[in-house]
């Protein structure tokens, strides 16, 4: 079957691989170049974890994920993970990480707790209240995002896929099974996949609410050189405090400490975002004061920008309307499930897997769909 795909970040190339897989003809089309490092897909690392709070859908989703990706790392012929683990504080009843415990073991997946005097031991850059306790998980790490995307690129072109770069696309016709490109040209299929991410709702204006472009800052930064050692070693951070909503990835191997908050992005327009402005890195560093000892002796090195498609409820966002198949709404935590979600919307679109299904499971209704 011959399928359309609209986007050529992590969820578009990934549906094209596995429509390859499956012996289908995917056709793909990007408004920029591929890869495109411009796009929220293209990045040093994204991170991958089973602490989800009370979302258990998601929680199970991670499992999938998991199995997704090795799948693709044999086809790949590499693995550009580091499966280094997680970590999420707890520093009160019922919080965030106290919520993700409980859920893991509804789940029955294996975690470790740690007390203040452990964390510290273990990852002395941290400056956490007396009472608090850590939820580490071993399974999980960072997905070398740019690599991945990078790999895949070739590998689709290597096995012969219709990669058209540079090729915007202005229109979608569900009834007609088209879609319309910039060019005035149009193209048809028996089914169409739109993972456009932050630009979802110039296609779907209808979808504006639920799938809000915003624009992301992160920053990257070099750690004190006492702590450098111990950031090599740590596990990704996943969730440091109950009064602000951020995240660490460590440097490993070659990569750069990462922050990020979810202060730190705004609705947007996606193809005219405001430059990165003075000052915006070092407020995403400034989140984790009171989290990290000595702060100030970090040094920034950059900012960058990632352009989102935030859902109010953090909800990935499906619609099914004739054949064309819609995800969007991917609020900054998609990358993690970036292959298995182009396992299921290849099912989905070809009609292996009823939509609805698909919608339930996206959603993070639902449950696991493999075992370990």
């Amino acid at each position: 079957m011959k399928v359309l795909i609209v986007g050529g970040g992590i969820v578009g190339l990934a549906t094209a691989w596995a429509l390859v897989r499956q012996g289908h003809n995917p056709v793909l089309f990007e408004q920029g170049p591929l890869p495109h490092e411009g796009g929220a897909s293209y990045d040093q690392h994204r991170l991958i974890r089973l602490p989800y709070a009370d979302q258990r859908g998601y929680c199970a989703m991670v499992i999938d994920a998991l199995a997704a990706w090795s799948r693709l790392w044999d086809d790949l012929g590499e693995t550009p993970y580091a499966e280094i683990g997680s970590l999420a504080v707890s520093t009160e009843e019922d919080d965030w990480t106290d919520r993700s415990r409980i859920t893991l073991d509804a789940l029955s997946l294996d975690y470790d707790t740690l007390d203040a005097a452990d964390i510290h031991a273990r990852y002395p850059f941290l400056a956490l209240p007396a009472g608090a306790w850590g939820l580490f998980n071993r399974r999980g790490g960072l997905l070398f995002a740019a690599r991945i995307v990078d790999s895949l690129v070739r590998y689709l072109r290597h096995r012969g896929v219709e990669l058209r770069d540079e090729t915007r696309i202005v229109g979608v016709d569900p009834a007609a099974g088209c879609l319309s490109l910039a060019d005035g040209s149009r193209e048809s299929a028996e089914a169409i996949v739109v993972a456009a991410g932050a630009w979802t709702a110039k296609l779907f204006p209808e979808l504006a609410r639920r799938a809000v472009p915003h624009r992301q800052v992160v920053t990257y930064l070099e750690p004190p050189e006492a702590y450098a050692e111990a950031w090599a070693a740590a596990p990704a951070m996943v969730h440091l405090s109950n009064a602000a909503d951020i995240y660490a990835a460590p440097p490993v191997a070659g990569s750069e400490l990462k922050f990020g908050a979810a202060a730190h992005r705004r609705p947007a327009d996606p193809d005219t975002l405001d430059p990165l402005g003075d000052g915006e890195a070092a407020g995403v560093a400034a989140a984790f004061r009171g989290v990290l000892r000595d702060l100030d002796d970090y040094r920034i090195l950059r900012g960058r920008l990632c352009p989102y498609g935030i859902a109010p409820d953090s909800r990935f966002v499906t619609e099914r309307t004739g054949g064309v198949t819609v995800i969007g709404g991917c609020s900054g935590h998609m990358f993690k499930f970036g292959a298995v979600m182009g396992e299921e919307l290849a099912r989905t679109a070809t009609g292996e897997r009823p939509y609805e299904d698909f919608r339930t499971w996206a959603e993070g209704r639902g449950g696991r769909l493999e075992e370990d």
